[in-house]
């Protein structure tokens, strides 16, 4: 019976917004990249403390869902260098996918989950991802 076989369960939410950045310093002479518009979609993989309860589920997602949706829309529409959290740091996307994972975990972990990886997608072809250490 397929309820029998065992491994690890891994739920993925996702969320897209259209924002426009640039990265600071990128060129060799010290200048800043031009402003440029992204696609950008961030995937968020879960997983539950326990594997997978008598009910069937893994992870409740709903909270954490929900909170994702909230950062998505401090992000969407926007020069991404003004956001108060970027105006120093570069919005990369690897710069990006650690700052969405600092604004989630908490509400993972208070829904007894952990955050295994964050991808943010630049467009349909580019894409990064952060894998924490401790989730």
């Amino acid at each position: 019976m397929f309820f029998q076989e065992t491994g690890k369960f891994y739920i993925r939410i996702e969320e897209r917004f259209e924002s426009s950045h640039f990265l600071y310093k990128y060129f060799p002479d010290g200048s800043d990249e031009p402003i440029h518009g992204h696609s950008f979609k961030v995937e968020v993989y879960l997983s539950g403390k326990r594997n997978i309860g008598e009910d069937g589920i893994s992870f409740d997602f709903l909270t954490s869902k929900k909170r994702l949706r909230e950062l998505v829309s401090e992000l969407d529409h926007i020069l991404i260098n003004q956001h108060a959290d970027f105006t120093r740091t570069n919005p990369t996307s690897e710069n990006m996918a650690r700052w969405f994972y600092h604004h989630i975990k908490d509400s993972v972990h208070a829904s007894s989950g952990k955050v295994d990886r964050i991808v943010i997608h630049e467009g349909p072809e580019n894409l990064a991802f952060f894998e924490p250490s401790e989730g």
